[in-house]
């Protein structure tokens, strides 16, 4: 059972991603949507490393963050073009999306859905 804590955090999630995917329908069309499948934050709480990982259309983004860093791993590995696009949410919260597109190649670029990092 989870608790009000994880409920509010699951309920974000889901605001977030809707609100995505119409931004994504309006604006950049020719672009996937990666899904959000995974997020310590909520399965498994009390890290100090924060892991996502976003997945579909045969790509998975994995995205480790720390105080100092964060790093990206793209599967299947390739060349491959990574851009951040953020924005200033409500209470100035940073909302982050990464766009990956592969120089030369037939793969549809994607983005993923839009996260609090």
């Amino acid at each position: 059972m989870i608790g009000p804590p994880e409920r509010a955090a699951c309920e974000q999630i889901a605001l977030l991603r809707s609100v995505g995917y119409a931004a994504f329908g309006r604006h950049e069309h020719g672009l996937d949507v990666l899904d959000l499948v995974f997020d310590s934050l909520i399965d498994q709480p009390g890290d100090d490393v924060r892991r996502l990982r976003f997945a579909g259309h045969g790509v998975t983004l994995d995205v480790e963050r720390t105080t100092l860093t964060v790093e990206l791993r793209v599967f299947p590995a390739g060349p491959v073009v990574v851009e951040a696009r953020g924005s200033d949410g409500p209470g100035n919260a940073q909302l982050v999306s990464f766009l990956l597109r592969w120089p030369g190649s037939a793969q549809r670029p994607v983005r993923t859905a839009w996260i609090m990092l």
